[in-house]
């Protein structure tokens, strides 16, 4: 009895060390953490599958480990956690903005030798240049591009047409990104489209002015993205200034934009979908939900980012949420060949067929993607879609980035209830990223 006892505690203490990875039958079981995104996980379940029969060969199997949140800073916790625990999965997805403070302490595996690998022909370049690049060396792999666009509401747009003079009649919004809807025009659009009091106000717009958002609209006024060249904070600018003063005379002048009092029970992505917003500038990780008829049953259009300044191009801040491989993992080298299997082109088409994860990083695969989307929108909808990838704005993260963000979004507040103007807004941005980066050097 106490043999087996021993026994059984030596492997309860085998279990304990490897985590939720180790070997099963001769197998190196690689865990893989994924946020609980019910929506996007499908697609990811049907990559792994596909990268497990690349891996067959190898004596590799990826297993999902779900963490149950479905937000990135919490995720981001927990796989802190878990690294230090030296448990949970050995592999992961993440977005970019964590990835320079998991570079920073250590936390990941360099994938430049993956990176090598892969026949770089095959892929769009682009999507590997974000912030997981560090000098030569690759710590993250992109798993999907997902950049902002302009959805808007046709149904919306072409019952305000149907009664209003010839005069005052509106056009959708440019899918144009060489010549898209300015700044002031798209102002007047969201103000026809709005109508009603509140509590049941409807709103011709809804946009975010945040920081990761702020560079691109800086940008097609000719300013910089949150960084000037030498490093140091762009927002004390006239360019950040009437970008803030555009948001500011749609939330407080025209109220054509809700306030954060107007979205307290639901989201404005929300009353988008409810058809109290006509238009919504915000990511194509939507486009999941765009395409459920149990959530949006009305003709939805996609057009450009709109531009400062009319007839120049405008700007589309990307987000690319990158694979990962723990630092402190006991099987590295299956780690690194599980994410080379799923950076395949033939794993990448699986997701892409679900619709989920953005443009894929796989050119190959991008037909997949945009296929997924035909029944819902139009052939120059996905057109617009794609063609803002050309377009496209890293968002500049650094190991502060996201602490400077919290702190701006927490006085944003301040500024739409009308306790600070939009210039002491900028400047209150602009003091926050320079204290920063004064901190970090």
């Amino acid at each position: 009895m106490k043999k087996v006892l021993k026994l059984t505690v030596m492997a309860m203490a085998s279990l304990a060390l490897t985590g939720c990875s180790g070997e099963s039958g001769g197998v190196t079981i690689v865990k893989m953490s994924l946020m609980n995104s019910v929506n996007e996980n499908p697609g990811w379940t049907a990559s792994i599958d596909k990268a497990n029969e690349l891996l067959a060969d190898e004596n590799i199997k990826i297993e999902t480990e779900i963490i149950q949140t479905d937000e990135w800073d919490k995720y981001y916790t927990k796989v802190a956690s878990n690294i230090a625990g030296r448990v949970g999965g050995t592999i992961g997805r993440i977005a970019e903005s964590h990835i320079p403070l998991m570079i920073s302490k250590g936390q990941v595996q360099d994938l430049t030798s993956v990176y090598n690998s892969l026949d770089m022909s095959k892929y769009d370049a682009s999507a590997f240049e974000g912030v997981a690049k560090q000098g030569d060396k690759y710590y993250g792999l992109p798993t999907g591009s997902q950049h902002m666009v302009l959805y808007y509401n046709k149904d919306i747009i072409d019952l305000y047409n149907s009664t209003a003079s010839e005069s005052d009649k509106i056009s959708y919004p440019s899918s144009d990104w060489d010549n898209p809807t300015s700044f002031e025009e798209l102002r007047a659009m969201a103000t026809k489209l709005s109508s009603g009091t509140r509590p049941n106000r409807k709103f011709g717009l809804a946009a975010g002015p945040f920081l990761a958002y702020g560079g691109m609209y800086a940008k097609s006024l000719g300013g910089d993205n949150v960084f000037k060249t030498d490093g140091t904070s762009a927002i004390d600018s006239d360019q950040y200034r009437t970008v803030y003063k555009w948001f500011d005379n749609m939330i407080k002048v025209d109220e054509c934009m809700p306030k954060p009092t107007d979205t307290t029970i639901e989201t404005s992505m929300d009353q988008f979908y409810a058809g109290n917003v006509a238009m919504a500038i915000d990511g194509i990780w939507w486009l999941n939900d765009l395409m459920n008829e149990k959530i949006v049953d009305f003709n939805v259009g996609i057009a450009a980012i709109p531009t400062g300044v009319a007839g120049s191009p405008s700007y589309s801040s990307v987000f690319t949420d990158c694979f990962f491989a723990v630092s402190n993992s006991r099987h590295s080298e299956a780690d690194q060949k599980a994410i080379k299997a799923l950076m395949q082109v033939e794993s990448i088409k699986e997701v892409a067929n679900k619709g989920v994860g953005g443009i894929p990083v796989a050119k190959d695969a991008v037909s997949n993607f945009t296929k997924s989307l035909e029944e819902k929108f139009s052939e120059a909808d996905i057109k617009c879609l794609t063609d803002g990838v050309a377009h496209t704005l890293h968002v500049p993260y650094t190991t502060y980035y996201n602490s400077v963000d919290q702190q701006i979004n927490q006085k944003m507040t301040v500024w739409l209830n009308d306790e600070m103007t939009s210039d002491e807004f900028v400047a209150y941005m602009h003091q926050t990223l320079t204290n920063a980066i004064n901190e970090n050097k």
